[in-house]
This record gives structure tokens, sequence and C-alpha cells, in this order.
């Protein structure tokens, strides 16, 4: 199993309703999930080829912030992992907003 930690910008809500989706439609690819106050961890079975899912979150207000660091890891062999660096986002306070952020785990 591989644990996908994702550090969204501080201000913003992870839309779980997009999350359930995604564990009812990944065939087992995406276990389940944890939304932590600073994280969203993802709990995934590798595929060869590689995973790719999509979710949303939605700022509770304009912001520019950049996210902690996301990492992915073997969860029997927590060494090997994989750190991306954080993002930067600048969001403009706006009703219709919803950014999204795509990971890629291989």
């Amino acid at each position: 199993m591989m644990i996908a930690e994702i550090g969204p910008p501080l201000g913003a809500d992870v839309d779980r309703r997009v999350l359930v989706d995604v564990v009812s439609n990944s065939g087992w690819t995406v276990s389940h999930y944890d939304v932590l106050p600073d994280h969203l961890v993802l709990y995934l079975w590798p595929n060869a080829g590689g995973t790719k899912l999509t979710f949303a979150f939605h700022p509770r207000h304009g912001l520019k912030a950049r996210t902690a660091p996301s990492v992915l890891y073997d969860y029997y062999n927590p060494e090997a992992l994989v750190t991306l660096p954080p993002a930067d986002f600048n969001i403009r306070a706006s009703p219709q907003s919803e950014p999204r952020k795509t990971v890629a785990a291989k």
C-alpha cells in the first residue's frame, strides 16, 4: 500500500463528496482517505503505469499561499519516498471559484 500526503493551501476546504466518488470509482486503487487540518492522506494500491486522480478544494477566502510539501511513500518501506515541492496558489475571492489539483502517483 502506498500513502500519499497532499498539502492543500491553508484556508481551503477539501471537497469530501469528490473524494467519496474517487474511492467509489477507483476499483480499489484508492482504498480510503483522511482529511486532516493541514493535509489530505490517500491510501493507494499501486497500479502498473501509475494512478491519476483529481480532487477539489474550495477556498474560504481569497489568499496567496504556499502548500506544505506533498509526499508519496510505501507503507511498509517509508524510507522509499518521493517528495514534491510546495505549490504556490494565488486565489481571488469568488463564490464560483473551484480550483483543482491533480496528483499522479507512480
